[in-house]
């Protein structure tokens, strides 16, 4: 019974963990409907990108077995070599096949939190979401800028001495008031 259990327990997490992410995809790119990158290019020449088995169907007819090529291969999982291969000055050579975490970008799901990285485009994200919540939700919305935060955690490091922020983390239920403030706005 105990190994019973325990496996239907394994099962059960990660069922909820795999729709937890299905649900922050969805949000993540609704949300970004209402915005526009600056298509400056930094998460292509400095984040590790992500490649899914969609990824790879949708990948491989445009390079055929060069995409494994492309690959890291100090990675366990599918990740692209840094900076992306597919990147030709500031231009995406598979712009249309891209991989999901390039369309989600600056969404970003690292556990156990749904977070926001701070680039110029979530940067942008951020102020809208803070203007809304404060505008339909939270009157006294307080951004933290320490570990602890109530509502949404800044993360930083430290670059030259200074706090620099890196990413906010913002789970999917704030993420859905935010996505029903942006549609409240847009009417």
């Amino acid at each position: 019974v105990g190994d019973d259990l325990f496996w239907f327990t394994v099962s059960q997490n990660v069922m909820t963990m795999e729709s937890d992410r299905q649900k922050f995809e969805q949000l993540a790119l609704a949300i970004l409907d209402y915005f526009d990158c600056d298509r400056c290019c930094k998460c292509c020449r400095e984040m590790p990108i992500h490649l899914n088995d969609a990824d790879l169907e949708r990948i491989y007819p445009l390079d055929g077995a060069a995409v494994f090529d492309k690959m890291d291969e100090n990675e366990v999982d599918n990740y692209l070599k840094t900076p992306c291969p597919y990147l030709n000055g500031d231009a995406c050579t598979i712009y249309d096949a891209r991989p999901t975490s390039c369309r989600m970008f600056p969404f970003v799901v690292i556990r156990p939190v749904p977070t926001l990285q701070l680039c110029p485009l979530g940067k942008r994200i951020f102020d809208s979401f803070k203007a809304l919540a404060r505008k339909y939700g939270k009157k006294d919305l307080k951004v933290e800028w320490e570990e602890g935060a109530s509502e949404a955690t800044v993360q930083d490091h430290k670059v030259n001495g200074v706090k620099k922020a890196v990413y906010v983390a913002l789970p999917i239920p704030v993420l859905e008031k935010f996505l029903k403030y942006l549609r409240a706005e847009n009417r």
